[in-house]
């Protein structure tokens, strides 16, 4: 599931072009879109149990709507937890 779930934001993010991953609100749909991919690359790499695998998924989605809806400061809060919740394992 989570791999697929990274697929879907790497189209996204790979049609949308390069950008950089960064802390600070994304200045376009496509830059917020590739911390989103950046940090699914990451939780990929993380041996995550089910239960949070799922929050993290979740959390994805609710990060590529942000995103596609230009609400940076919202999707950068998003990213925010995602690697909180990441970097606990």
């Amino acid at each position: 599931m989570m791999k697929s779930l990274i697929a879907a934001v790497a189209l996204l993010g790979f049609a949308a072009g390069g950008a950089y991953a960064q802390d600070k609100p994304a200045a376009s749909a496509e830059d917020c879109l590739k911390v989103a991919f950046d940090i699914a690359q990451a939780a990929e790499g993380r041996n995550l149990p089910n239960d949070q695998l799922d929050k993290v998924e979740e959390m994805l989605t609710k990060m590529e709507t942000h995103c596609d809806a230009k609400q940076f400061t919202e999707a950068a809060a998003v990213a925010t937890d995602l690697k909180t919740l990441i970097s606990k394992q």
